[in-house]
């Protein structure tokens, strides 16, 4: 088996320490975390609390307005 040696910082050296299990080796680590399967937005979504969820599409439906009200008015001719 080859390998590679490579320089990370010491928070990213924590980071991975902190999230390796028992019996696994960084590389392992490094392997799990990229083959995870990423959820969906909508899976990602339904998995908050639904006080958060509100939070959240209050927070959205906010920033939209700001954005709304900040963008040109489209000149009509």
């Amino acid at each position: 088996m080859a390998t590679k040696t490579i320089n990370i910082k010491e928070s990213a050296y924590q980071a991975l320490k902190s999230i390796k299990r028992e019996g696994e080796s960084f590389s392992d680590v490094i392997l799990r975390l990229s083959r995870e399967d990423r959820r969906s937005v909508t899976e990602f979504i339904r998995s908050l609390s639904p006080d958060l969820r509100e939070e959240l599409a209050a927070s959205v439906t906010s920033v939209k307005k700001e954005l709304d009200e900040a963008r040109p008015r489209e000149v009509k001719w």
